[in-house]
């Protein structure tokens, strides 16, 4: 006799449940469609963010910021450009605009956030162009459990997307700090001038720094000078026609000269703001001179406080 199964509507509803749960739920769509095919010839990208609007262009290899005449940190963009071509709506969220701001995705922001909260979750809005569209994405805060809340304006809701997009904490931030960058080791002599002073000559020697002459190091104080200058880095800039009028001073508190030991030179001139310290590039190689031709850079405390390192004291 055939075994029969019984048709009872429980067991229907549950086999339906049964199926339903056994079918794939379609992928989401993505966030910026095309954007993944069109990433590595998108030629302009444009950040807003506490109230300045920073718009970066491809250059080559790099991109830059034509406002400011300098370089884009690629360390934030790259990351940032990468994750936006793969993110996704993973879970659909607020489509009332009056509750956009509790996940950061309001714009322009309705009230400025504290200068702790900024640090903590800073948002931004994205504009970039693909095949023809122009796309806006508001960048919120990050999820507690990993993911970002996203808006694309223009969507009927907010996001969730499982792709971390993660932002500087000041829009400064988006500039390249470096103004140069190697290993000490290649750093085949430092000097070292002060006003009415005669140079000091660093050389290197046996992987240390030490005045040229000296038999022996007799301090890192050298090395600590030697290794800032062949990293320095920028936390601000300024046109270098207002350093002057900003200073009050004609002539800089220090010089510093650089050989490279493939022969590049370099040259440093440190001026005092107050408790800022300010760098102008006052010799470079020819391919790099128009990008410190007009701007002064405000150097961060770890860098400014070894390059000002007392003669006396790297004397030994």
């Amino acid at each position: 006799m055939p075994c029969s199964i019984p048709r009872s509507p429980a067991f229907a509803l549950a086999l339906a449940g049964l199926l339903a749960a056994c079918t794939k739920a379609p992928e989401p769509e993505p966030l910026v469609p095309g954007l993944a095919a069109a990433l590595a010839d998108l030629p302009a990208v444009v950040v807003e963010q506490g109230g300045e609007t920073l718009r970066m262009e491809r250059a080559g290899p790099h991109w830059r910021l034509p406002e400011a005449a300098w370089r884009a940190d690629r360390r934030w963009l790259q990351p940032l450009l990468l994750g936006l071509a793969e993110a996704r709506c993973d879970e659909p969220r607020t489509a009332d605009p009056g509750r956009f701001a509790r996940i950061g995705v309001d714009w322009p922001p309705a009230a400025e956030a504290s200068p702790g909260a900024a640090f903590a979750r800073p948002t931004a809005r994205i504009r970039l162009a693909v095949a023809g569209r122009e796309w806006a994405v508001v960048v919120g805060h990050p999820h507690p459990r990993g993911g970002t809340y996203v808006r694309v304006e223009g969507a009927a809701h907010s996001c969730l997307s499982f792709t971390d997009l993660r932002l500087p904490a000041r829009p400064g931030e988006w500039l390249d700090p470096r103004l140069w960058q190697w290993p000490p080791s290649e750093l085949r002599t430092l000097s070292v001038e002060d006003p009415g002073q005669p140079p000091l000559r660093l050389v290197q020697r046996e992987g240390r720094f030490l005045p040229e002459g000296a038999l022996l190091a007799l301090s890192p104080l050298p090395d600590a000078l030697a290794a800032a200058a062949s990293a320095p880095r920028q936390q601000g800039l300024r046109p270098r026609s207002e350093l002057e009028p900003a200073t009050g001073e004609a002539a800089p508190v220090r010089r510093l000269r650089l050989e490279h030991v493939d022969g590049r030179r370099y040259g440093l001139a440190l001026y005092r703001e107050g408790a800022r310290i300010w760098a102008v590039v006052e010799e470079a190689p020819e391919a790099e001179r128009d990008e410190f031709a007009r701007r002064a850079f405000e150097l961060p405390p770890d860098v400014a406080t070894p390059l000002l390192t007392a003669l006396d004291a790297l004397r030994g």
